[in-house]
């Protein structure tokens, strides 16, 4: 959500909860041109994925953009593709990407949605990485599937202070999708 409005949710959200004060220290803003959301999509025994987020609460359109990730070694190495945006290894455990040709721009804020307040222009990609190639044991949960550092068209963004440890991230399980696959063949 756009910076101005955080305090004023944390403040709302507190008291629907019933907290009675709201977060200490509130949310910021995170020092980068956008918001860029890094989430744990899946993980299973042979490898992983992610997703990228970038929201645009700017009111200019940001042409030719570029993003880049900084992970650990073991994970860096184990970097496959990227669906939606282009992606290349560029060393020192840093991923770069930039838009696709047709979707480099990341349009503004805007009310297109007819709802009652503006929504950011928005970007996404899935980024997978296998487990094989990487040395050692990959524990994705617990911090070596998040980027330590991020950055967009340059600048450095800021990031949390705490990685969440449990709640994310999607387990495969075989037979769930056996017997899903089983009840499509059926139908």
């Amino acid at each position: 959500m756009p910076f101005e409005r955080r305090d004023k949710e944390a403040f709302k959200w507190a008291h629907a909860k019933e907290l009675g004060a709201p977060p200490d220290p509130l949310p910021c803003g995170d020092m980068c041109g956008v918001s860029v959301n890094w989430h744990l999509a899946t993980d299973t025994a042979g490898g992983w994925s992610a997703r990228i987020t970038l929201f645009n609460w700017e009111d200019t359109d940001m042409r030719d953009w570029f993003a880049s990730v900084v992970l650990d070694d073991k994970v860096y190495r184990g970097f496959e593709q990227a669906y939606s945006f282009n992606a290349t290894v560029a060393g020192n455990g840093t991923i770069f990407m930039r838009g696709t040709e047709g979707f480099d721009d990341l349009i503004r804020e805007s009310n297109m949605s007819g709802v009652d307040y503006p929504v950011p222009g928005k970007q996404q990609s899935v980024l997978s990485f296998t487990k094989k190639t990487s040395p050692g044991d990959v524990d994705v949960l617990r911090r070596d599937g998040f980027p330590t550092k991020v950055f967009f068209n340059g600048e450095e963004c800021a990031m949390p202070q705490r990685i969440p440890s449990h709640g994310v991230g999607v387990h495969a399980n075989r037979g769930a999708l056996l017997l899903l696959l089983l009840f499509y063949l059926v139908m």
